[in-house]
């Protein structure tokens, strides 16, 4: 008995101490969080699916988090509010997705801890299935106060407290998780090359079999290609189907004429149709030649760009730009809501996007105490923003380059961070302002 009760201690001890390193060390950047991906809502039917696309509507498979009451604790700002499975989510996944908040948070699902997001810029999701109980549940976002991270920050000053879009969704337990894509042009050619892959996650520990469906349809609603494949994933694996096309060189997209094709999917499971998806994609190429000129589907294109609030910009805003002949946007460092990607995709404007690193206030030194840009602890701190950045981006029409950071001196983690943009985007060009000359800048 005394040995089981040393045992249950030191498990007791360490649990404390790993929570304890989540939030005093940069090196335990989250807790629960699933892999980013792209913006995906799951709809009951192919109707809703095609009218809402991403929009984030109250619907059989979607409830948004509202009514939010603010208390404060020693640690934190704490977001509280209601959330309700329905009977028919049991036998598939509830999925948490937070757009962003003003700080590092902690998410809490009926007073249990389920999830830590270090990066509060750009979005999360959070598997909350076994938190979550039928009916009615509680879900607390704790936005923590004096966090690490406030160091990579410092375009904040004196942050409001707040949560941005919160959503509570549910998928199948075979299903859709992302789809990604990518085009080819050749110049001596009418046609561009399209690459679809739809990525298969199921969370179940035996094998599961679906039939995804798919239809590509392009802006003239003329159906370019459809079809089905089935996929077998055995315990909680993922794999992606792939179909490949042709489009006319005329329909890619490109700021002067945004046009995007449909790709609605649906998933079969047993029979029965499990969700419908609706992806609106800007097909086009970006790369830069050795004069770096930016290349738009193989043609030269100048860029003309101003600088905006992405908290406050609106279609008007960018409408406005446009008639003035900018082109292009670099939305200040923070947080930028994938609404406003999916504006600036329907409107044709290009957009430079900011990784939110800024870390001046630590200065310039690379000795150790300095910028924490040239620490090696920082590493997975400045790895996970990128990778976030980029992977909750890449499906954007609009979204042309990287800005790997700001005002952060340089050194070893914006060189790793340079090398993990490079292997994940070989196209879309990488840029630091503040390299000084050094190689990890395009």
């Amino acid at each position: 008995m005394k040995r089981v009760i040393l045992i249950i201690t030191l498990l007791m001890a360490t649990m404390s101490i790993v929570c304890a390193q989540e939030y005093s060390s940069p090196e335990y950047v989250s807790l629960g969080r699933e892999l980013p991906r792209s913006k995906t809502v799951p709809y009951p039917t192919a109707e809703e699916a095609q009218a809402l696309g991403a929009g984030a509507v109250a619907s059989k498979f979607l409830r948004p988090v509202t009514k939010w009451t603010r208390t404060e604790e020693a640690d934190a700002t704490v977001f509280t509010s209601k959330y309700v499975i329905p009977f028919v989510w049991l036998s598939r996944q509830a999925i948490l997705y937070v757009d962003e908040a003003s700080g590092a948070y902690e998410v809490l699902i009926n007073g249990k801890k389920v999830g830590y997001a270090a990066n509060a810029y750009t979005p999360a999701e959070f598997n909350i299935t076994k938190a979550s109980k039928e009916e009615t549940n509680t879900i607390s976002i704790r936005v923590l106060k004096n966090h690490w991270s406030r160091a990579m920050e410092c375009y904040v000053q004196n942050p409001e407290p707040r949560v941005g879009e919160v959503y509570v969704m549910s998928q199948p337990t075979i299903r859709v998780r992302d789809v990604v894509h990518n085009t080819r042009v050749d110049m001596t050619s009418d046609k561009a090359t399209v690459e679809i892959g739809m990525i298969v996650k199921t969370e179940s520990l035996n094998p599961k079999k679906a039939r995804i469906h798919y239809e590509l349809i392009a802006p003239d609603t003329t159906v370019v290609t459809y079809g089905h494949r089935d996929i077998e994933l055995g315990m909680r694996a993922e794999d992606t189907i792939k179909i490949m096309t042709q489009i006319p060189y005329v329909y890619t997209w490109c700021a002067d004429m945004p046009v995007r094709y449909r790709l609605n999917v649906k998933t079969q499971i047993e029979g029965r149709y499990a969700e419908y998806q609706s992806h609106m994609i800007g097909f086009r190429t970006v790369e830069t030649n050795e004069n770096g000129d930016f290349l738009i589907n193989g043609i030269k294109t100048d860029l003309a760009y101003r600088d905006f609030d992405a908290m406050t910009v609106t279609n008007k805003d960018i409408i406005a730009a446009r008639v003035l002949k900018y082109n292009t946007v670099r939305f200040k460092a923070g947080a930028v809501p994938q609404e406003v990607y999916r504006m600036c995709d329907s409107l044709g404007m290009y957009v430079i996007t900011q990784i939110p690193i800024n870390t001046s206030k630590s200065g310039l030194s690379r000795r150790v105490g300095g910028n924490p840009t040239n620490d090696p602890k920082w590493k997975q701190a400045y790895l996970d923003r990128v990778e976030t950045t980029y992977r909750t981006t890449r499906g954007s029409a609009c979204v042309i380059g990287y800005i790997m950071a700001e005002e952060s001196s340089n050194g070893i983690n914006l060189y790793e961070s340079y090398l993990r943009l490079k292997a994940l985007e070989q196209k879309r060009p990488v840029i630091y302002l503040e390299a000084a000359g050094e190689w990890n800048s395009d």
